[in-house]
């Protein structure tokens, strides 16, 4: 991992921003701060909301929005990683959320996925760890495609060759917050 100055892509900048927004004071905000009503519209169908069971941990998607939906090409609310994706995949999704929840910190994390020596679909995701009474037990994540040169929407079985075949690289960076101000007020 390595520092990153600021995030390139602007609607995962304005995730980040929401998620800053919430703090409170706070390292990580509880999952009630969280709301999709208070949330820029642009943000909603990019947006992952998922569990994170046990120590591994054992990632549940609790809400997926509709365009990580259209460009998977199902619905996988509900599952498990495990249930809907390969081992090379799911182990690096796992350790990914393992040590956010773990430094209690964002990462954001780019993939690159080479079908071709001229074809490449790349994948941008920002993790951000949300806690239940004092414990990560949640993320928000958003996902975006900036490149994608395929026209079928279906992610999983596009990158599962490229992946299990070793055509796959990532590139990821634990975030560090900004340090929320104190406004400190001098008696007359």
């Amino acid at each position: 991992m390595s520092n990153l100055p600021t995030l390139p892509d602007p609607l995962l900048q304005s995730l980040y921003g929401y998620w800053c927004s919430r703090r409170h004071g706070r390292p990580v905000p509880e999952r009630q701060d969280i709301d999709p009503l208070d949330m820029p519209r642009t943000l909603l169908p990019h947006l992952l909301l998922v569990e994170l069971e046990g120590e591994l941990p054992r990632i549940r998607y609790r809400l997926i929005g509709t365009g990580i939906r259209e460009r998977y090409g199902e619905d996988f609310t509900g599952r498990y990683l495990d249930e809907v994706c390969g081992p090379h995949y799911r182990d690096l999704l796992q350790d990914i959320y393992g040590r956010m929840r773990d430094h209690a910190r964002p990462i954001y994390l780019e993939s690159l996925f080479r079908f071709a020596p001229d074809m490449i679909a790349k994948s941008c995701r920002l993790y951000l760890p949300l806690a239940q009474n004092g414990r990560i037990t949640m993320a928000l994540a958003g996902q975006t495609f900036p490149t994608y040169p395929f026209s079928q929407p279906d992610f999983f079985d596009m990158i599962r060759p490229a992946i299990s075949g070793g055509h796959a690289s990532h590139n990821e960076w634990l975030l560090d917050p900004p340090a929320e101000h104190v406004l400190r007020s001098t008696a007359a």
